[in-house]
Parts: C-alpha cells; structure tokens; sequence
C-alpha cells in the first residue's frame, strides 16, 4: 500500500511567515497582562478605602443616633422635672428619685459613647481630578 501526502501549493514546508511576529506578539501579551495586574492591584486599593470609609459612616451613624435618643431622654426627663416642679408649686411637692437614677445613666452613657472621629486614611487621588487628566 501506498500513501502519499498531497501539500497545497500556497503553503512551503521550509517558509516561517508566523515566526517573525511571535516575539513581538508574546511581547504585547505580558504588557497586557502586566496592565491588566496594575488596575487588579489599584481597584483593591480603592475598595479598601471605600469599605473603610463605609465603616466610619456607620460608626458616625451609629453616634449620631445614640445622641439623639439620649437628648430625647433628657428632654424627657426635663419635661418630667418640669411637670412636678409645677406640680409642687400648686401645692404637691414631691421629685422623683427614678429621676435622679435616670439623669446619673444617661450621663454615664453620655462619656461611655463619646469618641473621638477616626481620621480618613484615604488620601486625595490627584488623579481623579478631570482637570489634570
């Protein structure tokens, strides 16, 4: 048996053509994914700084509401005091002593729940601005 292979005559078995764009091709491969490396590492960075922002926006948040339940508490506990201040100018004299416990709390949580704000570690990203682009 005989076999015999048949080559089209557009292709040469000794002529490279693809051979001369192979360094230039892996070349601009690498810098693409050398590219590509850089904004993977530059887009963490700015999640890192968002979702540390984020957690001092829920921490100003959460302060936030606490002062303000603790000066509802206190207008409260004024409107009380106030109540029974005229209450004992008619002639019914008596103050609370659940007052006074309810003054001594809220003023212990008051210095329980002050703190001081976190300063933002995100710089300015210069780069950001349209102006110098």
């Amino acid at each position: 048996m005989h076999v015999e292979l048949v080559v089209p005559p557009t292709t040469k078995p000794n002529s490279k053509p693809n051979s001369k764009m192979f360094p230039v091709l892996v070349f601009l491969l690498m810098a693409c994914y050398g590219i590509m490396a850089l904004v993977v590492v530059e887009q963490g960075r700015v999640l890192q700084s968002q979702r540390n922002l984020i957690q001092q926006l829920v921490q100003d948040s959460h302060q936030l509401t606490a002062f303000k339940i603790q000066a509802a508490a206190q207008q409260a506990i004024e409107k009380k005091q106030a109540n029974a201040n005229a209450k004992g100018k008619n002639g019914v004299s008596r103050v609370a002593p659940m007052q006074k416990e309810q003054t001594q709390k809220s003023l212990s949580r008051k210095s329980r729940i002050e703190k001081q704000p976190l300063q933002a570690d995100d710089k300015i990203d210069r780069r950001r601005y349209p102006a110098q682009i």
